[in-house]
């Protein structure tokens, strides 16, 4: 899963040269809110309003309960007496 953040080039580079800055500069109060302010300076991310991204969400969360009403709908199947003289239905 990928994350807004690390697609956001923006923030990478920001983050790089912030780490790249602390080799050099001595680090201290006033060089954290100066990488700070840089990223603020960037702004706020691009919100995501696309449909597929939510979807695709979604049906992860259900492959694991559709495998398992598979498996169990299967072993029910398989336990079952298939007997032509067996009335399932019951009346």
């Amino acid at each position: 899963m990928r994350f807004r953040i690390s697609e956001n080039e923006g923030v990478k580079k920001a983050f790089q040269d912030a780490y790249l800055a602390k080799e050099s500069a001595a680090t201290g109060e006033a060089w954290r809110s100066q990488v700070m302010k840089s990223v603020r300076n960037i702004g706020p991310l691009e919100s995501i309003a696309s449909f597929w991204p939510a979807f695709e969400h979604l049906v992860w969360r259900l492959v694991p309960v559709s495998c398992l009403l598979v498996v169990a709908m299967s072993v029910l199947l398989l336990s079952m007496d298939p007997s032509p003289d067996h009335d399932y239905v019951g009346r």
